[in-house]
């Protein structure tokens, strides 16, 4: 896609790492110093249109940079998170964040959310129904 900043507007600076299906950079805008992004080489708006071969590939390298992460620098842990679909903002595609942790960091304390009702029961019993 012409108008995705991952499909067209990453200088190949900004990568450092790539494994067969994805690249590996720094935010732009981190939300805490060494949080960092896994992209999609391919152009997916979806973790459901990932391959078998790509969803491997990403857990693989989620778990190795968390890894990484986690045994070199003087964190709590880390977070990992991806948005799906039409929560992503515009004119990006698939992709994960890393983000390093430290005790009271305060990263869900930012977290402001409009409550919205779901059934929970039915969430179970179409999930059930469906796996």
């Amino acid at each position: 896609m012409t108008n995705c900043i991952f499909c067209s507007g990453l200088n190949p600076n900004q990568i450092f790492l790539e494994t067969q299906y994805f690249k590996v950079l720094l935010d732009k805008f981190p939300v805490q110093d060494g949080h960092i992004l896994i992209v999609s080489k391919e152009h997916r708006m979806s973790l459901t249109e990932l391959t078998e071969k790509e969803l491997d590939d990403l857990i693989r390298l989620e778990k190795k940079l968390v890894s990484i992460i986690e045994t070199n620098f003087d964190v709590l842990g880390t977070t990992v998170l991806q948005n799906d679909a039409g929560v992503m903002e515009e004119n990006t595609h698939f992709h994960v964040h890393i983000v390093p942790r430290y005790e009271q960091d305060g990263f869900y304390a930012n977290q402001v959310l409009v409550p919205h009702v779901l059934s929970t029961a039915r969430l179970i019993e179409v999930i059930r129904d469906q796996y």
